[in-house]
């Protein structure tokens, strides 16, 4: 009867240590390939990379990069992030994708080994996404995982950087961002002037997060659940407004180590990134339990969650 019971039983272990094992390269995987599939069949890979190419062009001649041009897919991003490519305009535009995309991907490798992941998490949907149509967002979590100041030029590049340089309390980066950002001053009049056109593009994205939402109030909660656990890389999936997928590669430190999560707030579907935070607090919350019980607590007597 016991011998019965046991095979019965939910051997939890077994299920991580064999099918999730598995699963998440191979769910990547298959992400990557259809990803890939498509941004070739609509001639859009390096897209991005060349609307913030353009952009800075455009602003370089005295300009409104964030103007409505036909033909051309807007940019939305505000004054700091042109700085970054403006080396690029001195460069003809084959010349500088395939230089900006090789230093994302090389980036990004150094990123994933700096957290001790395998090489396949650089098909973490969200990065693999950013890599492929040459978003800047490639670049963030490189630059957030540099120690010291230079870290602060991921500020520069998306403003929502600074969510978890401000959480982590890195002063030094923080001033770099703010200082380098300052150079884009001139351009401030020119965006304030067409934000009710950059308004109406970032309203046009995929409502990925929980702003705005029935949602918000458990999300904060769990991000208060998971303080201790990477919550300064889930604020921004999970809470920015107008949040589109290729953000979610900054959630890359903390989603590694649930890989239900991981395998959630890759989908370009709305609301599900804050799902994955919610998921990822309960199992935060179930291994602390499973822990007291391991270690003979009590409910009443569970140590709190770090």
């Amino acid at each position: 009867m016991t011998a019965i019971a046991s095979r019965r039983s939910f051997d939890w272990r077994f299920i991580r240590d064999t099918i999730l094992h598995w699963f998440l390269p191979i769910w990547f995987a298959i992400f990557a390939v259809l990803t890939f599939r498509h941004f070739a069949v609509n001639d859009i890979i390096g897209q991005d990379l060349r609307i913030y190419r353009h952009a800075a062009e455009v602003a370089l001649a005295g300009g409104n990069p964030w103007a409505l041009e036909p033909g051309l897919f807007p940019f939305a991003a505000p004054p700091p992030t042109i700085l970054m490519y403006i080396p690029l305009t001195w460069l003809p535009l084959p010349v500088a994708a395939v230089l900006m995309m090789s230093l994302a991907l090389v980036a990004a490798a150094w990123a994933v080994n700096r957290l001790g992941l395998p090489l396949w998490w650089l098909l973490f949907p969200p990065l693999f996404d950013a890599l492929i149509v040459g978003n800047p967002d490639a670049l963030i979590l490189p630059l957030l995982l540099v120690r010291g100041p230079l870290a602060g030029l991921a500020a520069v590049l998306k403003v929502y950087a600074l969510v978890p340089l401000l959480l982590q309390r890195r002063w030094p980066a923080i001033a770099v961002g703010i200082a380098v950002s300052l150079l884009s001053l001139p351009l401030v009049p020119t965006f304030l002037a067409s934000l009710g056109t950059v308004t109406a593009v970032l309203n046009l994205s995929s409502d990925l997060s929980a702003w705005g939402t029935w949602l918000m109030l458990p999300v904060v909660v769990a991000l208060y659940l998971l303080r201790r656990h990477g919550a300064e890389w889930l604020v921004v999936p999970a809470l920015w407004p107008n949040t589109q997928s290729q953000y979610g590669t900054m959630a890359l430190p903390a989603v590694c180590r649930s890989p239900l999560a991981a395998a959630l707030i890759g989908l370009n579907t709305p609301l599900v990134p804050p799902i994955a935070v919610i998921v990822m607090a309960v199992e935060v919350q179930l291994r602390a339990r499973r822990t007291a019980t391991d270690h003979g607590l009590g409910p009443q007597a569970a140590p709190e969650v770090p």
